[in-house]
């Protein structure tokens, strides 16, 4: 059973769209503001967990993943788009940047393939290799959802930690460039290894 932990913790807390956008949000807002997005995190991990878990693989097919994976890299692009382009000025004097609310932490889990790479080894090998079943599966699933919420919550303090040495709005700015460029990229590589390869 501490094999299902290690699995889910080397995979949760490794960079990621999630947790890169995270990271962003530390920097430019107070640390409490972006826990709703977290628990949407959470909250969506340990829907997986319990629908596939439950459901098995039926849930989640060859012919589902391509959709879901659109989906998710638009989603994506549209999170990069509000960060590169969000105004920066008076940040560092007190003002608030628009917080991530619970429904984007649970839309942007549910639709983010990562998700399955956490979910179905888990659901379908070390779940039944365990003996995980019944009201089990239920507990797991929020166990691994509070695991799945501090992932997020863990990059955000790091940001949080980090904002205390940016002292010019410039930097600010080109911050956000480049967390905006890293989640272009991550929704290009879904877009690729997701859709473009899985259509061809």
């Amino acid at each position: 059973m501490l094999g299902i932990l290690f699995y889910c913790f080397g995979v949760m807390y490794t960079p990621g769209p999630v947790n890169v956008l995270s990271l962003n949000r530390g920097v430019q807002s107070p640390f409490s503001a972006h826990i709703p997005f977290c628990i949407g995190v959470g909250t969506a991990l340990t829907i997986l967990f319990s629908l596939i878990g439950y459901a098995g693989n039926a849930i989640m097919n060859d012919m589902m993943m391509p959709i879901l994976s659109a989906m998710g890299s638009l989603f994506i692009l549209y999170l990069a788009y509000k960060i590169m382009f969000s105004n920066v000025d008076g940040l560092l004097d007190g003002e608030q940047t628009t917080s991530l609310k619970f429904r984007d932490g649970l839309f942007m889990q549910l639709l983010n393939p990562k998700s399955m790479l956490v979910v179905l080894p888990v659901t379908a090998v070390q779940f039944p290799a365990a003996g995980i079943d019944g009201v089990q599966i239920a507990l797991w699933s929020v166990g691994l959802g509070i695991l799945g919420f501090g992932a997020p919550l863990s990059y955000t303090f790091i940001g949080a930690k980090v904002s205390r040495y940016i002292e010019d709005p410039f930097y600010l700015k080109w911050f956000n460039y480049l967390m905006g460029a890293i989640l272009i990229l991550a929704a290009l590589d879904m877009a690729y290894n997701h859709v473009y390869l899985s259509l061809i």
